[in-house]
């Protein structure tokens, strides 16, 4: 562990280690959960998005396929390592939410995802909604939902009301991707049922781990009105509609229960 920190969010750790052959790699922890890792060898391997942000994963996908090789414009809440950064090309804007004011020095100084992005990226501190709240529309072309403190959920940013906001910052056609890999709770029917009652199209997508390249299974819902997204071939591939789950209420501001959703 080469840094350690807490404060009222949490506990932060950064740690080091040899594992990857012929690299070190850093591995940033919010608890016991890892929230990005990066392996510092060559520059192909330092400039790799890895864990939960690989290239088939849901948001490797929507990062790739959104805008046919135009500059894009994303928007991400939760900072962590800043790995998504890596998806940056020049001409691209990637905004980061985090409302964990210790993250956001160690993903600059102690991740180099930021510093080495194409993209003109710039980082907002405090609760993404509230910050979203009292912004212009951004027009995001996507907008990542990435906001998990260990597998705490934060429910203000999973109801309807939540959602609305979202697309008022979405540019025509864009994408909300919503990272639901948790080991406790199934999110999926829960996103799928906002997706409806927001008139959009939710898709899951989810997948392997590689070891060989610092990569986790992940699980993702891209939630979009953009039918043409969903039809190209790369992208086709890989979703699947969710699960209904029969009785499951729309979650509101007024209203949300896990107990659903809980693997028993």
């Amino acid at each position: 562990t080469i840094v350690s920190m807490r404060n009222f969010y949490g506990s932060l750790r950064v740690k080091q280690d040899h594992g990857y052959p012929g690299a070190t790699r850093r591995v940033l922890a919010n608890g016991t959960i890892e929230h990005g890792t990066q392996i510092f060898g060559t520059d192909a391997l330092r400039k790799m998005p890895t864990t939960y942000y690989a290239e088939d994963s849901g948001v490797g996908l929507a990062m790739r396929f959104c805008c046919e090789g135009r500059a894009r414009n994303i928007g991400v809440i939760g900072l962590g390592a800043g790995t998504l950064a890596a998806y940056g090309h020049a001409g691209d804007r990637i905004r980061f939410y985090e409302i964990n004011p210790a993250v956001q020095p160690i993903a600059g100084n102690l991740f180099t995802y930021i510093r080495d992005s194409g993209a003109r990226v710039d980082v907002v501190e405090g609760d993404a909604r509230a910050s979203l709240a009292r912004e212009a529309p951004q027009y995001f072309d996507v907008l990542v939902v990435d906001a998990f403190s260990g597998d705490a959920i934060p429910l203000h940013l999973l109801t309807t009301e939540a959602v609305t906001l979202y697309r008022r910052h979405l540019a025509p056609g864009g994408i909300l991707a919503f990272h639901i890999s948790n080991q406790h709770v199934n999110l999926g029917p829960a996103v799928a049922l906002l997706a409806k009652a927001a008139g959009m199209t939710a898709r899951i997508v989810s997948s392997p781990s590689n070891d060989d390249r610092g990569e986790f299974s992940a699980t993702w819902v891209l939630v979009s009105d953009n039918q043409q997204f969903f039809n190209q071939p790369e992208v086709a591939a890989h979703p699947s509609a969710p699960k209904e789950l029969p009785g499951l209420r729309l979650w509101t501001d007024d209203f949300s229960s896990l107990v659903p959703l809980l693997r028993w």
